[in-house]
């Protein structure tokens, strides 16, 4: 959406770039290879990083609009007990980005000969977030099963309606904490670099000494640990 000519390669190539970049870097500072290396792939992951906001984002406004998303296929299923009508209906209704072009997307496969379920499983996994994935998975039982559709969107809106209230009554989320865990971390490399500069002992011992290049390489360790339990956390468990 932000950068079209961007795809899989050109990211695992911007990757790479970063990485060779960094290591020539690291090593002038650090004069030591294994330092180099495991921070230099930290920051190579800066492109994944920022990947995972936006995945984290879009999961934020997806679950805050979903509610208000299947009153509105309500509506229209009300019109036309269609399923995939009133998907191509809401499009008119605003319910905004990046919900919007996700259905638009998943429409568009369906007018044009894919598998409805197929659809509605590519849709599924475009949005990293446990409603909306309760939400397809009840509406491809729906399609295939041919349910009473009417219902089953009437208590959908019910509980995501009570879901939502509960989110803003527990304020939970995942992404500001997030941001403020990768800002640390980021910030942690320039602090190293001003206490490693701002005093020519220091300096010498953790860059001149065999101990100090040695401290500095488990110090590295553990930072690399710590950014990749950071990537690792999982959502909250429902």
């Amino acid at each position: 959406h932000y950068i079209p000519f961007m795809n899989l390669h050109v990211f695992v190539s911007f990757d790479i770039l970063i990485f060779c970049i960094t290591f020539h870097l690291f090593y002038k500072i650090l004069l030591f290879i294994p330092s180099a290396l495991m921070l230099s792939v930290v920051i190579s992951l800066i492109p994944v990083i920022v990947l995972d906001l936006m995945v984290k984002n879009n999961s934020e406004k997806v679950r805050k609009r979903l509610a208000e998303f299947i009153s509105i296929l309500n509506r229209w299923c009300s019109v036309k007990e269609d399923i995939f009508y009133a998907f191509e209906k809401s499009l008119d209704s605003g319910i905004g980005e990046p919900l919007n072009t996700f259905i638009r997307d998943m429409v568009i496969q369906v007018n044009r000969g894919i598998n409805p379920m197929d659809a509605l499983g590519l849709l599924q996994v475009k949005v990293d977030n446990p409603q909306f994935r309760d939400f397809i998975i009840n509406i491809k039982q729906n399609v295939k099963h041919r349910g009473n559709l009417k219902k089953l969107l009437d208590n959908l809106e019910e509980e995501f309606y009570r879901i939502e209230e509960e989110f803003n009554r527990r304020k939970i989320s995942t992404y500001k904490d997030r941001l403020t865990i990768y800002f640390v971390m980021i910030a942690v490399l320039f602090t190293a670099y001003i206490f490693l500069r701002i005093s020519p002992e220091v300096e010498n011992f953790y860059l001149k000494t065999m101990t100090g290049k040695m401290l500095v390489a488990f110090f590295c360790f553990l930072y690399s640990l710590g950014f990749y339990i950071t990537v690792g956390i999982e959502k909250i468990k429902y």
